[in-house]
């Protein structure tokens, strides 16, 4: 398992940061400058036109959490081969808030500036694993993008009173990343019961006695199993 997974919330950003960059190259704008920090003047001062991307929450993804699924079991290939099975508590989806501003010379750049931000959303509604920078990600995860309904003016004033600032135009989108823990318990399967008896008239030792259970009809695990679970596989060369 790569120790890396923490990084999700800043490559997930930097991802965000790739897409921008390379939508505003298509429309001709080659040196906007993309600003991950709060749209706060000394951050844009000297950096116009600038493209701010700014991550203003972090939550839990209530859609993306499943109250029945208290651990899952997790399959990591050793190197001669072999596989063996661990319980995991499954991961946990968080979701992540931008608020993108734009920030030119004039507001009719400001404005074409945001229009172009607003079409990669919708032109992407998600990225796919080569358009992700950074190791954190999963082979075949993809990346969901989407555009918020708009702020209550309260809201929005405050925030911008905030960093004093008048209030200005800005978009919010979201998306939502996945933590897994590193933690790992291993456990066994029991594929055959195993029936000890005495032969007292004998004097023997206990034997072994399998049960008339068919293989194809795989019991539990050993230990007790939660009422949910899920399974993944992890390549050795993760492992």
């Amino acid at each position: 398992m790569s120790s890396s997974q923490h990084h999700i919330i800043k490559e997930s950003s930097d991802s965000l940061v790739q897409l921008l960059t390379q939508q505003l190259k298509e429309a001709g704008y080659k040196r906007v400058h993309i600003i991950v920090n709060a749209p706060k003047p000394d951050a844009i001062e000297g950096k116009l036109p600038a493209v701010c991307l700014y991550l203003y929450q972090v939550s839990l993804d209530d859609e993306g959490l499943d109250g029945h699924i208290l651990r899952e079991v997790v399959e990591i290939q050793q190197p001669d081969g072999s596989v063996k099975e661990f319980f995991r508590r499954p991961p946990m989806w968080i979701r992540l808030d931008y608020l993108v501003s734009t920030w030119a010379q004039n507001p009719e750049d400001e404005q074409l500036l945001l229009g172009l931000a607003i079409k990669a959303v919708i032109e992407h509604p998600f990225l796919e694993r080569e358009k992700l920078k950074g190791d954190s990600f999963d082979p075949e995860f993809y990346l969901p993008l989407a555009l918020m309904t708009r702020l209550d003016e309260g809201t929005l004033s405050r925030f911008w009173g905030s960093l004093n600032q008048p209030c200005r135009p800005a978009i919010q989108i979201y998306t939502s990343v996945p933590i897994a823990s590193e933690r790992l318990e291993e456990f066994k399967r029991v594929y055959e019961p195993v029936v000890k008896y005495k032969d007292l008239s004998k004097g023997g030792e206990a034997e072994d006695f399998p049960s008339r259970i068919p293989p194809d009809r795989e019991p539990p695990p050993a230990a007790t199993r939660p009422s949910g679970f899920a399974k993944t596989t992890i390549p050795k060369n993760t492992g």
